[in-house]
């Protein structure tokens, strides 16, 4: 039987996600925020199949899909994608836990096709930070999420308002770049979102950014971080000599 789950369930859920998790990534840990947080879109629908399958949606997305391992091959996650009725798999931007459906994962979704294609990446934090940049201070949090949402739109506001610390660049005292961290999937040590305003850029202000924010995070006591959703892999390289940690594809749906 498939049936709503509610937050007072949660830890039953994360049971289940300890159970069902083929990323690299820890989903029992980011349980509540994945399961229960908020979305641009609004509120997430948390479904569950007895106790051995759950999927989440938001709006059209579907943020995420898991079934115990020791369940599977009894039609138990295709019951809970009819069920969700999603339009598109991954892509829910501004409350995701990874950026799409893991390549080996593909072939589950039959009815539905290939839409883009991006990487998350894995970053030492062993940098210190450069001396252009700083962190906001908290009476600083409205301007700065003013500047993304005015540069780069409301979704990276969302996302940024969340984060536990935010690193900007200004010049002449005006905001010239941001970096967030601990945004989206809070106790993993996530680098983003970040931006330069285009009216700055190529003046290595970027870089400047990452290494900041890699090193806050050094701070927060995690030794390496991910880089997530992005197809910029000769920038993080060159700058961070970050690799490669997993490849995701989104999916639209054919119906």
């Amino acid at each position: 039987m498939i049936r709503d789950v509610l937050p007072h369930e949660l830890d039953a859920v994360r049971d289940l996600l300890s159970r069902a998790n083929d990323t690299q990534y820890d989903l029992a840990r980011v349980a509540e925020e994945k399961c229960f947080g908020r979305g641009i879109s609004g509120e997430p629908r948390v479904r569950m199949h007895d106790d051995d399958g759950i999927a989440v949606t938001c709006s059209r997305y579907l943020r995420l899909i898991a079934v115990d391992r020791t369940r599977r091959g009894r039609g138990i996650g295709t019951a809970l994608l009819r069920d969700a009725n999603a339009h598109v798999i991954g892509a829910e931007a501004g409350n995701y836990f990874v950026p799409g459906v893991p390549e080996s994962l593909i072939g589950f979704f039959r009815d539905y096709r290939e839409t883009a294609r991006t990487y998350n990446l894995a970053a030492s934090t062993s940098f210190d930070a450069p001396s252009n940049v700083r962190l906001a201070r908290p009476d600083e949090t409205n301007r700065v999420l003013d500047f993304i949402e005015r540069h780069f739109g409301r979704i990276w506001r969302f996302e940024a308002a969340r984060a536990a610390g935010i690193v900007i660049a200004e010049h002449d005292g005006q905001l010239a770049g941001f970096a967030a961290y601990e945004a989206n999937n809070r106790g993993l040590g996530t680098f983003g979102p970040t931006g330069v305003a285009s009216e700055f850029r190529r003046r290595g202000i970027g870089r400047a950014l990452l290494l900041a924010a890699l090193a806050e995070l050094r701070a927060l006591g995690y030794a390496n971080a991910i880089i997530p959703w992005t197809d910029a892999l000769e920038f993080y390289a060159r700058s961070c000599g970050a690799t490669v940690a997993g490849t995701f594809v989104t999916l639209a749906s054919t119906r």
